[in-house]
């Protein structure tokens, strides 16, 4: 057990052993699922079967649910009705077996939760942390900067199942998310500009008025010549994960530890109206709505404060995660959930 998580079990009322009038007692228990919801493990039997405390502790983790009662577990409306206040689809991967074999009620879960990106656990770092340790999931968007290959890593935990819906061409120029000077943007589903022969000059529209870009060049298109759309690749890799049965996730920062900061020049992509307009780029909207104070201020994680402003490019000028901002565009138009994080 990590030593934050013990201080939230202790903050929520909770002993390693002993202390039965507490764990039996509801107000108690409901208390402390509220501030931390996996401490459902510690509650009496009885309460571990009450509908009231469960929800509670699955809308602060949705992970909490591993430590409901057998009977919840195997209850359609129940877990539906949980779905139905969290968005998480996945909550189905703790029901009981049966029910996480049938195909009809995985079905009914994911449309209960709808689309667009859910932010119900975006401050819950152990909630993603749990999913990957539990079930398949897909960091399908998490920002780059020096601290890319790193998240890459923790991500793909030796004990769970995360992976990776990132697509990367290396050397091979491929077209990017914009074009036009901006004015066109990569639409959440194939564009027509991968491995498509270019058009002549007179016959280009805007999506073709773009650079083909690598690491290491920068290059004109050239009438007939094909190359690949890193964004339709991509976008068909998040799609792929998502038909392969993974819960879809993206991370707003790429500070997995708070020393990543100092050291790797971590920080977040969220973008404040404020900024939007300042810089003269798009403003974030998502169907299901986004947190309070996006792109200002702290947001506190785990015990520690992280700053919520997008940093400035010392070149550019502009805040980081432009291509990160996309993604979370493209992501929002998915015909599925998907699930933001703050830490990845």
């Amino acid at each position: 057990m990590r030593r934050s998580d013990f201080e939230k079990k202790e903050k929520s009322f909770w002993l390693p052993c002993g202390q039965k009038a507490l764990r039996s007692s509801k107000d108690v228990v409901l208390e402390a699922v509220g501030e931390y919801g996996p401490a459902l493990e510690y509650a009496s039997k009885e309460l571990q079967g009450d509908q009231e405390v469960v929800l509670k502790a699955v809308r602060q983790d949705g992970t909490a649910l591993e430590h409901a009662s057998e009977d919840l577990l195997t209850d359609r409306d129940f877990l539906l009705q949980a779905v139905k206040q969290t968005k998480a689809w996945w909550l189905c991967r703790f029901a009981d077996s049966e029910l996480q074999e049938d195909e009809e009620f995985e079905r009914q879960c994911k449309e209960t939760a709808g689309t667009g990106i859910v932010f119900t656990y975006y401050d819950r770092y152990t909630c993603f942390e749990g999913m990957r340790l539990a079930f398949r999931t897909a960091g399908a968007s998490v920002p780059g900067g020096e601290a890319y290959d790193m998240v890459m890593e923790e991500l793909k935990h030796p004990l769970g199942e995360g992976s990776t819906a990132t697509v990367w061409f290396g050397d091979e120029p491929v077209f990017g998310h914009a074009a036009a000077d901006g004015a066109w943007v990569h639409p959440s589903h194939d564009c027509g500009r991968d491995e498509v022969s270019v058009p002549a000059m007179e016959e280009r529209d805007a999506k073709w008025h773009s650079t083909v870009d690598s690491r290491s060049v920068s290059l004109e298109p050239q009438a007939g010549e094909k190359y690949k759309c890193w964004c339709c690749h991509w976008l068909r890799e998040v799609r792929r994960h998502h038909e392969d049965g993974e819960a879809i996730c993206c991370a707003i920062s790429n500070i997995y530890r708070e020393d990543w900061v100092l050291f790797h020049g971590a920080g977040s992509s969220e973008l404040s109206d404020e900024d939007a307009e300042k810089h003269g780029l798009p403003k974030e909207t998502f169907r299901n709505g986004r947190p309070d104070g996006w792109g200002k201020g702290q947001i506190r994680i785990d015990g520690h404060d992280f700053d919520r402003r997008a940093p400035v490019h010392p070149r550019t000028q502009k805040p980081l995660g432009v291509g990160c901002r996309w993604e979370r565009q493209a992501l929002d138009g998915m015909e599925f959930p998907v699930y933001a994080f703050f830490k990845p």
